[in-house]
């Protein structure tokens, strides 16, 4: 039987996630995410590109970027990984007996999944480099990562990625689509109030507006993605394995 991809049952299993969780998610991802997010937007200029149709002036502003603000940027975004992956495996069905027991297990798995996800970057960056359209392919096969590495730690790093991809057989697309459908619309939410932000502090401190509320307004919404793609993600891989025959 071929596997399919409910959106419906997504959207209610991720609900029915955040109801039952709540009280741990908000603090975890206001700590790891939120407070990462709103001193990273703080302290380290936007990135800009001109033309992102050249693929090699892509890269190379990102490099540049990325040497001149890591100071901020990997300590920020290690904390952020960290925040995300205890909420992962939070969620990830495996019996805690509290949620000191999801810290520890992240940390546990922390090491592995950045291994794991170094060699999954790499695959899509290949792919993206072979026309895009295999790039955008592999990105969704292998977005459940995070959710497959928390729920099952002990399959190690080779493991983990050959789950993974077993897992999203035939559902590629689908996950991808469901990505790129909640990224738009926060980013049209986080777009809006940011304006909204930006323009009410311009009226009161004048065209320098107030920095640090700004930056908060982006860290909010950073958290605000972060939390719902980990709640979808969650989901679409409780979905797929239950349709996945172990091998």
């Amino acid at each position: 039987m071929a596997k399919k991809l409910d959106y419906r049952a997504v959207w209610s299993d991720a609900r029915g996630l955040l109801a039952a969780h709540k009280e741990a998610i908000f603090p975890i991802a206001g700590f790891f995410i939120f407070m990462a997010a709103w001193i990273s937007a703080f302290l380290v200029p936007p990135l800009l590109i001109d033309n992102i149709d050249d693929t090699n002036q892509v890269i190379t502003e990102i490099s540049r970027y990325f040497e001149s603000n890591w100071r901020v940027l990997l300590p920020t975004m290690l904390v952020t990984i960290y925040g995300s992956l205890t909420l992962y495996v939070l969620m990830s069905g495996r019996p805690l007996s509290k949620v000191g027991d999801a810290f520890a297990l992240s940390a546990a798995i922390f090491v592995p999944y950045l291994l794991a996800s170094l060699i999954v970057g790499w695959a899509t960056l290949a792919g993206f480099m072979l026309f895009i359209i295999p790039g955008l392919y592999v990105s969704g096969r292998f977005a459940i990562l995070p959710a497959v590495i928390s729920r099952e730690a002990g399959l190690g790093i080779s493991g983990s990625i050959k789950r993974t991809w077993q897992i999203s057989t035939e559902c590629g697309w689908a996950i991808l689509f469901l990505m790129l459908f909640v990224a738009v619309a926060l980013r049209i939410l986080a777009g809006i109030a940011n304006a909204a932000v930006v323009a009410v502090c311009q009226a009161i401190a004048g065209e320098g507006g107030v920095p640090i509320v700004e930056s908060g307004v982006k860290g909010l919404f950073a958290a605000v993605e972060a939390v719902s793609f980990v709640l979808m993600l969650v989901a679409v891989n409780r979905q797929l394995s239950a349709q996945t025959v172990t091998q």
